[in-house]
């Protein structure tokens, strides 16, 4: 039972296969579920599930906005999302100008915020590779959740190769790199795609190229130990230049991946890419083509050495 009549718990229901199937609320989760039972159709589909506790009703409706909207339950728009959505304020009539909302709190869940809180340990190092993962007793304690959230965080986890589990062992760290991840000589180039197309506008305002004017565009898959690491595409004008590549200058942009990413480079659900956008420049500061690399958030790295003025 709640320790008062404000406090209220947003639930979560879960299929076999980890699906998030609807979103709710109430100060009262166990009668609640009751009445699923008896009145949802899809009430058979549900496996496990999780419950968080606010202390006013009025944050667990906030977070249940959130929720709805960000991870789209499945049987939500057959109920609430639209009524739940309607409280949501207006757009403001401020064309061309992001609004920003404060945030107040991770609307994400336990289980991703678990996921969120391992994930930069196990990459800087401070969770070496090899060395256990604290027990599920242990991590039940430190984020204050369930055996069954602990263990989502886990398969959020292994999913993108940075844990894995041993038949009745524990779960040991492990890094999602190929073994010949930084060795170009054992990378495998595979084209995908080529041709003239009318370029980007990015790519056309570097390469200043005419109105209507068409680009050779060619699209590789990089794979290290097959798997893949990267996707390069090159753009090139018809009529280039001759010109000596003497530099590159690199503008690197975090985005989600597109669908063709995700699914061309096997990308984990909640995994981002690097987009490394390069103009090849000769010595005369002209660009003599465009590369765009995109690789996997969970395997990219960069170092740099930049000069710093001893002023």
């Amino acid at each position: 039972m709640p320790d008062s009549p404000e406090r209220t718990a947003l639930y979560r229901l879960y299929d076999e296969n980890d699906r998030l199937l609807y979103v709710g609320m109430s100060n009262e989760p166990k009668e609640r579920m009751k009445a699923h039972a008896a009145d949802k159709t899809w009430w058979p589909e549900v496996a496990t599930r999780d419950f968080e506790w606010f202390g006013t009703r009025a944050e667990a409706a906030q977070a249940e906005i959130e929720a709805i909207r960000g991870e789209q339950p499945i049987h939500n728009h057959t109920h609430n999302t639209a009524a739940v959505l309607a409280l949501l304020p207006p757009p403001r009539e401020e064309p061309l100008q992001p609004q920003l909302d404060p945030i107040a709190r991770d609307g994400r869940s336990v289980a991703q915020r678990m996921a969120a809180e391992m994930r930069p340990l196990i990459m800087a190092g401070d969770m070496p590779t090899g060395s256990r993962i604290p027990s599920t007793a242990d991590l039940c304690t430190q984020f204050n959740t369930s055996n069954v959230t602990v263990q989502r965080g886990l398969r959020i986890l292994k999913s993108e190769g940075f844990a894995v589990g041993r038949s009745g062992a524990a779960v040991y760290v492990t890094s999602p790199a190929p073994q010949h991840l930084d060795d170009e000589n054992q990378h495998v180039t595979t084209e995908i795609a080529a041709g003239e197309i009318a370029p980007p506008r990015r790519v056309a305002q570097a390469l200043a190229t005419d109105h209507g004017e068409v680009v050779q565009r060619q699209e590789s898959l990089v794979q290290a130990d097959n798997r893949p690491i990267r996707i390069t595409t090159t753009y090139r004008r018809l009529q280039g230049g001759a010109g000596i590549p003497v530099e590159a200058l690199d503008q690197i942009t975090v985005r989600p991946p597109t669908t063709a990413e995700l699914l061309l480079l096997q990308i984990p659900e909640e995994v981002a890419v690097m987009n490394v956008f390069r103009q090849v420049l000769d010595g005369d500061g002209h660009v003599l083509e465009v590369q765009s690399f995109v690789e996997p958030g969970n395997l990219c790295l960069r170092q740099y050495r930049t000069p710093i003025d001893p002023q």
